[in-house]
């Protein structure tokens, strides 16, 4: 048997060491910060939001809580993050002191996690609203929703709404299927976030909530089609604002800023902006937790939790699904663009050569959720294009000239006296470049177009920018549900590191099946 050498057993170290530093994190052990300093000296309920002057604070991107904290937690150090769900895991993992929420979202999220809660002080008064476009179409639609509200309000329909939605019964929240809207009028895009509790969500793999309610009655009533599409809360408004989108919720509060971009209609909820805490600030000692079982018991409920309950499953089935779908035709679309990028630059044309190097440092130099928002928001932005093409077009472009710059290193790494060898036994210069220099150089590239084809396999964790939802989003779905970071994240790095792997063996397989030297040899690895 071979021995260790003293690279393996470092690297079995290593890996030991990573191991226990999981299960340490998983099981509480170690970690997270012991910053169990009070607020203050007052009573629990006496604390007010002021006490957390000059604490870190988070607030979700989008939302009008920046502001909100600025005012009523003095000196308070803000962080923003992309969901609640971000929020509760930094909160408890004490990276954060605070968050500011409104008090009917954090009720649902304490009915979830016992580690929070609230002070009872309301930061600010506000109204939540639905978002239409400026537009003829959109100030019309408007006006036809906010006169729906008003008349659900005044015969009772939205107060029995709220009873059933902020209510306990998970039996009585259900929305029929869309299928069964007449979609006379046409159908009506709808942007929200499914992560916000109650009013938009996902449970047993569809969105429901008590907005999405009241799009279905709305559409019912009016002779509307109904058609959601999910992104992140900070890409609502500008959906709608672009004509991407015809209406935007997901609990917008009606503001002044706001009502520069998008036509807000009637308010349908009155409530109040809170700061969510640990309950530990407002106990003095540690939050009781429901249960006091084993570790191995925690795993199972965990598990069951994130994947079991309510099939979730089927969501990261879906998000894998889609991960491989953008990533298969990108990396299709996207080598045959750098292919021709290639031809082009070996064109006897100044002109060309000098494009396609502005094409190449252009996307090399932008970030690629920067081109996927202008893509989708400008470019396509009053098209009927989807989302998922639109992903597809702006991965292939970055995935385009990446490769195109690999395969111009690697032509440039075969010696030249190929070339003056294929010309001399009578090979025209298409002929020598065909059938000798270009089969060498991408057989030598290989192991890098491979790096570059999982790098954008984990760049399509950004695709729930634009309504698409990926393996990533699947993941951030099933968290706002549960309010769980470990299981559904490790989860998602163990599925994408599998995705990379298997692309990995591909690759060497088509090396080896296309490499002579290879074959003969039994090479298995990377040149």
């Amino acid at each position: 048997m071979k021995k260790l050498t003293k690279t393996d057993i470092i690297v079995l170290i290593v890996m030991a060491v990573a191991i226990i530093c999981v299960v340490a994190a998983v099981s509480g052990g170690f970690g997270v910060k012991s910053d169990n300093e009070a607020v203050s000296t007052k009573a629990p309920e006496e604390i007010g939001v002021a006490d957390y002057s000059g604490r870190e604070i988070g607030v979700q991107t989008g939302t009008m809580y920046d502001e909100i904290i600025k005012e009523h937690v003095p000196d308070a150090k803000i962080s923003y993050f992309n969901s609640y769900t971000d929020m509760i895991a930094a909160l408890e993992a004490h990276k954060i002191d605070g968050f500011g929420v409104d008090e009917a979202a954090i009720s649902h999220m304490m009915a979830q996690d016992k580690s929070i809660d609230y002070v009872k002080e309301y930061m600010t008064n506000y109204g939540f609203g639905f978002a239409f476009a400026k537009s003829p179409e959109g100030e019309a639609l408007c006006k036809e929703f906010s006169d729906y509200i008003i008349k659900i309000k005044e015969d009772g329909t939205l107060s029995e709404m709220s009873n059933v939605w902020f209510g306990d019964d998970e039996s009585k929240k259900t929305i029929p299927e869309f299928d069964t809207l007449s979609g006379e009028k046409g159908t009506i895009v709808v942007a929200e976030e499914s992560a916000n509790m109650p009013y938009v969500y996902v449970k047993n793999n569809r969105i429901i909530g008590f907005e999405i309610d009241m799009l279905y009655r709305f559409c019912e009533e009016s002779g509307y089609g109904l058609e959601l599409s999910d992104m992140n809360f900070g890409a609502v408004i500008p959906a709608v604002s672009t004509g991407k989108c015809d209406i935007g919720c997901s609990s917008i509060a009606i503001t002044d800023e706001r009502k520069k971009s998008v036509n807000f209609s009637e308010p349908y909820y009155e409530g109040g902006s809170v700061l969510a805490v640990r309950a530990s600030d407002l106990s003095g000692g540690d939050a009781a937790s429901e249960g006091s079982g084993s570790f191995i018991d925690s795993i199972k409920e965990s598990f069951y939790n994130n994947f079991i309950l309510e099939d979730r499953y089927i969501l990261i089935l879906q998000g894998i699904k889609t991960t491989c779908i953008l990533t298969l035709f990108s990396v299709f679309f996207g080598s045959i663009l750098a292919f021709l990028i290639c031809l082009f630059r070996r064109a006897d044309s100044v002109l060309s050569e000098k494009l396609c190097n502005l094409y190449v440092k252009l996307m090399q130099g932008t970030p690629m959720i920067v081109l996927l928002m202008i893509l989708y928001y400008i470019v396509f932005g009053h098209s009927e294009v989807e989302a998922a093409w639109v992903a597809v077009i702006g991965f292939s472009l970055n995935f385009a000239a990446y490769v195109s710059e690999i395969l111009r290193s690697g032509i440039a790494s075969v010696d030249k006296g190929q070339r003056e060898a294929a010309l001399a036994l009578g090979f025209s210069e298409n002929q020598a470049f065909y059938s000798f220099i270009f089969p060498q150089a991408a057989l030598r590239q290989v192991p890098v177009y491979r790096g570059e084809i999982i790098s954008l396999l984990k760049n399509t964790s950004i695709v729930g920018y634009i309504a698409i939802q990926d393996l990533t989003k699947m993941s951030d779905i099933i968290r706002s549900r549960t309010f769980e970071a470990f299981f559904p994240l490790i989860v998602t790095a163990m599925i994408y590191f599998f995705l990379a792997w298997v692309i990995t063996k591909v690759l060497n397989l088509v090396l080896i099946y296309a490499d002579p030297k290879a074959r003969s040899t039994g090479y298995k690895g990377v040149r």
